[in-house]
């Protein structure tokens, strides 16, 4: 089962008390953001910033995975019929009803896939349907044996093909080590709570998150603990031009261009990205 996130609308009040006790406990330890930091100090107060987070998360709410019980299909109707195998095999082999109570399970799934589905081809046309299952069906060649970047470099193993696709969808620029930022300005004067949470609260807590799994809805609830390390690491960031890296993390899928005649080559595809 892979995480993603924590149910943050199931913590009662006291488990919301208690973290933010604790995140408070874990912001003393790592000091106040003043107006001494440096950019490096700042890429530490971020990624500490982050990890505090997941650490008091982790401790008071629950996680959020997913499963097949995840899914929308999973209906009180299955979630009863699923109790019913266990119940059989507790009153032992001589009533012989686990195999019936288990058919009957896969067959209450298959209806209730069939069900969305066919609820689903009712608001949708049919050329839409069948021009998005073809990015989705699997296809000969699909798995190819070896990638060519636009210089005929080859990349055959997994991590050769990810460092080819990685530079393409990000290409490096060589002018950032010998670029020198222009002296500090003003502009972190202007950054105050009011606009930070106004910033803060006006994104959807829907969005999907970034590799960390912290979401808008997460670091709502970090802001009702400890709001002035949320307003002091964004003044540090704007006042040393410094992003840091812990923001920037990406995790990417690849995805194949429609209509290309060799798929041994990079350009045939793209990549979609989800910062965190």
């Amino acid at each position: 089962m892979q995480g993603i996130g924590w149910n943050l609308a199931a913590m009662s009040k006291e488990d919301e008390e208690a973290a933010g006790q604790f995140s408070k406990e874990l912001e003393r330890e790592s000091g106040h953001l003043d107006e001494g930091y440096i950019g490096e100090k700042v890429e530490r107060a971020a990624k500490r910033f982050q990890e505090t987070l997941c650490e008091v998360l982790d401790g008071k709410a629950t996680k959020m995975k997913i499963c097949t019980r995840s899914k929308s299909l999973w209906n009180g109707e299955i979630k009863e019929r699923r109790r019913a195998p266990g119940t059989q095999k507790r009153k032992g082999r001589r009533t012989g009803g686990e195999a019936p109570a288990k058919a009957e399970l896969q067959r209450s799934i298959q209806q209730s896939k069939s069900r969305m589905w066919n609820d689903y081809l009712l608001n949708r046309r049919v050329v839409e349907v069948w021009r998005g299952a073809k990015f989705d069906n699997p296809r000969a060649g699909a798995t190819v044996q070896a990638l060519t970047d636009r210089e005929g470099q080859q990349a055959n193993t997994i991590a050769e093909k990810e460092q080819l696709l990685t530079g393409e969808s990000f290409p490096p620029n060589e002018g950032d080590q010998y670029y020198e930022l222009p002296p500090a300005g003003h502009a972190h004067e202007r950054i105050t709570e009011q606009s930070v949470k106004r910033a803060l609260f006006s994104q959807s807590v829907k969005k999907a998150p970034g590799p960390a799994k912290l979401s808008f809805g997460a670091i709502r609830q970090l802001w009702k603990w400890n709001r002035m390390r949320i307003v002091g690491l964004t003044k540090a960031a704007v006042r040393t031009k410094r992003r840091p890296t812990v923001w920037r993390r990406a995790g990417m899928v690849v995805i194949w261009k429609a209509r290309k005649e060799d798929y041994m080559k990079l350009k045939s595809y793209c990549t979609n990205s989800w910062l965190s």
